[in-house]
């Protein structure tokens, strides 16, 4: 088997796309795949688009989608015809985006890895938004005519695959399930994880957010919950890594990191140790295909406290690996959750430890690397 992967970024980047193509890259040479990097195309023409997608956006509030766009793809399409020239012996080729492969000529199978189709990836994310007509026409055509010519199409959700089964009946046997595993590179042993949950603070419930979209991922939320609790007569902090707060903060148990470079070692460590010393990660998204920092803090020992919206109940299950709420859930009903499990250390440590367990038995990249090679050679 060797694998050709195709990306428009830089595959080594753990910044792009939430690390996801770095993850996977790096996984399958641990697992002694071959694999050839087909990244960094020239995005010239892309960006050029992105004058009328701000044009756009500012002056007519309508959403232009200056990637799945027929232009762009037909000029990627030129490009990776000329880079496979020059590379022998592919078996098959790897992409994570649909858009780079629509009007690629090629005999190698084609695989596409992604979290959702991209015309449910509109309708979810951005149904209360006015969308270009010629972005929609776009998106479709792209969409089908990458399905079309696709030998396999990884989801990593059953919620994103069931969508697909829907909408492309004819092709449903071509779509399976493979999920997506944490883009932290470091893994912790079990041992490490049962002594840093024994030693978390017993005096006060530390929340933590991966959140950089504010809006998106719920901050506001995620504070009045922490207010909540501090009401209650709890002693309750938040963290929250990745988006930066423009104001400056009055509360001091509130606390933004802004964004942490996860290429740099030193940024991954830091991301972990704030993991692994708070007891609770809340992500309350509006929207989300699947939700890659459910499974980080998983991997330290921390259960998640989330909506149940889009691809998450795929990794989130209730006292397994923590708690889902409905989208318009009672601030009150999940702190009151989270203290009463917090106050049962029994129930806590059960909860904790069992999140660690669920991320390792069903994220863990030496699993998801061999369903996929078993995938692959069906």
């Amino acid at each position: 088997m060797k694998i050709g992967i195709i990306s428009r970024g830089n595959l080594e980047d753990k910044l792009f796309w939430s690390g996801v193509p770095s993850t996977i890259y790096t996984n399958l040479k641990k697992e002694k795949i071959k694999v050839v990097r087909i990244d960094n195309l020239n995005e010239k023409y892309r960006k050029i688009l992105v004058i009328k997608r701000e044009y756009l956006k500012y002056l007519k509030k309508e959403k232009f989608d200056e990637t799945y766009n027929i232009g762009v793809s037909k000029n990627y399409s030129i490009q990776l015809s000329s880079r496979l020239k020059n590379i022998v012996n592919l078996s098959h080729l790897l992409t994570f985006d649909m858009s780079l492969v629509s009007f690629l000529k090629t005999d190698i199978p084609i695989i596409v890895w992604t979290d959702i189709l991209y015309t449910d990836y509109y309708h979810h994310y951005f149904k209360d938004q006015k969308i270009s007509k010629n972005s929609l026409k776009d998106i479709k055509l792209l969409e089908y005519a990458t399905i079309k010519k696709c030998k396999l199409i990884l989801f990593s959700s059953r919620w994103s695959l069931n969508n697909a089964k829907r909408k492309y009946k004819r092709f449903k046997n071509k779509f399976k399930l493979l999920e997506f595993g944490p883009s932290l590179r470091k893994e912790i042993s079990e041992k490490r994880i049962r002594k840093k949950i024994s030693k978390r603070e017993k005096n006060k419930i530390r929340l933590i957010s991966l959140s950089v979209d504010k809006k998106r991922k719920g901050v506001d939320k995620q504070i009045k919950l922490m207010d909540y609790i501090n009401k209650q007569g709890f002693k309750c902090d938040l963290t929250i890594i990745g988006h930066k707060s423009k104001i400056k903060l009055k509360n001091s148990n509130l606390k933004f990191l802004g964004f942490i470079n996860k290429n740099n070692v030193l940024g991954e460590n830091k991301i972990s140790r704030y993991l692994l010393n708070s007891h609770f990660h809340v992500l309350f998204s509006r929207a989300e295909a699947y939700g890659i920092s459910l499974i980080e803090a998983n991997s330290r020992g921390l259960p998640n406290i989330s909506f149940d919206v889009g691809g998450i109940s795929h990794i989130v299950k209730n006292e397994k690996n923590g708690r889902l709420f409905k989208k318009n859930e009672k601030i009150e009903k999940i702190g009151n959750y989270i203290t009463s499990t917090f106050c049962n250390v029994k129930k806590y440590r059960k909860l904790s430890i069992s999140s660690y367990l669920e991320s390792k038995k069903k994220f863990n990249h030496k699993i998801i690397i061999s369903k996929f090679k078993n995938l692959v050679a069906k």
